[in-house]
């Protein structure tokens, strides 16, 4: 009894929090993301027994980390967070990167989409790094043990964190010219590459072994590769989606299949078809966030139904 009472205390400790922020920002997204967070941490309680205390103080520091981005103020709470891991890594790596998951979700603004233009040098730039990102990362989860890589991928965001944060507050310095010269024009400065944080930190978050080399196959290296495919050789649009095109999406489909399979087996099919047939939509928060969240759901679902060994 003590316990439920406790924990019942820190979401309404939690929420008043969030209300207060939400209430100052004035954001409907906000109340959006913020709603989801709540949800998606109790279920992260009840199904994977995180320390509910742990969980929302992580929450809260890696919200700050975001919400302060591009401000000095911002190298504290990254300070903080590494002490908060330093500690938390001892009850579980698993629940460090569901709270920075979290708390990075919760700090971007969701459905807050710009319009794109596709330049074509910075995409090749751009892709080649999300490839060579993914590779490392795939590497790294297929030759360590969960709980080393799990600590990897927390130090990859965080550094990455670092690096973008200096680059915002000092644009006119070489290091920010270079990471725009990655950019997509008329898009915040690194928001690309926190969707696919956010999108990475889900997958370890809630998945282990050949489930989370499967989702990284589709969103870095065939987001990637559907990408330049795109860009590069002309095929019919979608018909529902003119800004996509049949060939992309043939090679995102392609690609997860391939890459895939020698992880999950036949199951690649399915993943390969949801995953290509997902991320093909027209309407995103940002398609790899997205298509790994899919993803992780599949995975949950046919583990709940004891389908596939991951």
């Amino acid at each position: 009894m003590p316990d439920i009472i406790f924990l019942y205390f820190l979401y309404a400790a939690a929420t008043l929090m969030l209300a207060y922020r939400l209430i100052k920002l004035k954001k409907f997204s906000d109340l959006s993301s913020y709603s989801a967070i709540l949800v998606i941490s109790i279920i992260a309680f009840y199904l994977e027994h995180a320390d509910i205390a742990l969980l929302i103080s992580g929450v809260i520091i890696f919200n700050a980390i975001i919400a302060s981005y591009g401000k000095k103020l911002c190298y504290l709470f990254i300070f903080i967070g590494i002490l908060y891991a330093a500690v938390s890594y001892t009850t579980g790596p698993e629940f460090v990167l569901q709270s920075l998951f979290l708390g990075m979700l919760s700090g971007s603004n969701l459905f807050e989409t710009k319009k794109q233009k596709n330049e074509k040098k910075n995409e090749l730039r751009r892709n080649a790094v999300q490839i060579l990102a993914g590779v490392f990362l795939i590497s790294v989860f297929y030759i360590l043990k969960s709980s080393i890589a799990d600590a990897v991928l927390f130090w990859f965001v965080i550094l990455g964190s670092i690096f973008g944060n200096y680059a915002l507050i000092n644009r006119s310095e070489k290091i920010s010219k270079f990471i725009n010269s990655f950019e997509r024009s008329e898009t915040t400065l690194g928001s690309g590459a926190r969707w696919l944080a956010i999108g990475s930190l889900a997958t370890a978050s809630f998945l282990t072994g050949n489930a989370v080399l499967t989702v990284f196959s589709a969103i870095f290296i065939a987001d990637s590769l559907s990408t330049l495919f795109g860009i590069s050789i002309k095929t019919p649009r979608l018909p529902y989606n003119h800004n996509k095109s049949t060939g992309g999406t043939a090679v995102y489909f392609l690609t997860v299949l391939a890459i895939s399979y020698a992880f999950i087996g036949p199951l690649a099919v399915l993943f390969a078809m949801a995953s290509s047939l997902f991320e093909s939509q027209p309407y995103h928060i940002d398609d790899n966030f997205d298509v790994a969240i899919l993803m992780v759901a599949i995975f949950v679902l046919l583990k709940f139904f004891g389908i596939g060994i991951f």
